[in-house]
């Protein structure tokens, strides 16, 4: 029994072979080329990958990837995830929002390391949002929100960049030590130690999340990232929906 899965990527597959183009294959990934330029709207091979889910970690982890090899991404989609997909990819995109008074971005599994070589933490519970408070100038400032309070303003997006911010541009900070355990400072002051990331938790500390920055994420080849494609296979075919951000 074919996974449905495997149904969608053969069924656009055999449509963009049925346009013209050129399939290539390393094991790893499908590259279409030599095909026509208006399917994508721009001359460049075209990269298929199947996402896992809609989150914005795994879709800009596609795009950057197929992206930084000069190629456009497409998504290979269905019925459940191109509705997620959609939100991540139309304008603004790889943005949670771009209202007038600034950028929100996303926040994405990782961790920011401070140049002391701890980690940024949070003791504030509530809702996280990264945020520009302003797109006046090139260059504004980044702030961290939690639960509505304004916990830690970097000078801009380019602070979280290596070697990233110092110690105290947050409240609070964790590292692990050679036993182990999780210490979570304040300062100089140690205000807690843990035997894992769960017990921290459970004491109102969690690890800041990074901020998902698209100039930062997909490094090159913008062109072409804002040029993904989701192919969605239909009763009637293959449809190609841009992101309309080109």
């Amino acid at each position: 029994m074919v996974h449905p899965a495997t149904r969608r990527r053969n069924a656009v597959e055999a449509d963009l072979e049925d346009r013209g183009f050129t399939l290539e294959s390393d094991g790893e990934a499908t590259v279409a080329v030599d095909g026509p330029t208006e399917v994508a709207g721009v001359d460049a091979p075209l990269h298929l990958v199947y996402p896992a889910d809609g989150s914005p970690l795994t879709v800009g982890s596609k795009i950057a990837t197929a992206a930084h090899q000069g190629h456009v991404p497409v998504l290979i989609t269905d019925q459940w995830l191109d509705d997620e997909l959609r939100a991540v990819l139309e304008p603004p995109f790889l943005l949670a929002s771009n209202p007038g008074d600034g950028r929100r971005f996303y926040d994405v599994e990782g961790r920011i390391r401070l140049t002391d070589d701890s980690f940024a933490c949070l003791g504030t519970p509530g809702r996280i949002e990264w945020r520009e408070p302003t797109s006046d100038t090139d260059d504004p400032e980044l702030v961290l929100e939690a639960g509505g309070e304004i916990v830690a303003t970097l000078e801009s997006v380019r602070a979280l960049r290596c070697p990233g911010p110092e110690p105290t541009a947050f409240r609070y900070r964790y590292s692990r030590g050679d036993d182990g355990h999780l210490s979570v400072r304040r300062g100089a002051e140690t205000v807690g130690r843990y035997t894992s990331f769960r017990s921290m938790r459970t004491d109102g500390f969690r690890p800041v999340p990074l901020p998902l920055v698209p100039e930062q994420y997909v490094r090159r080849n913008g062109h072409l990232a804002r040029a993904t494609l989701r192919a969605a296979v239909t009763d009637d075919g293959v449809e190609y929906r841009r992101c309309r951000s080109v």
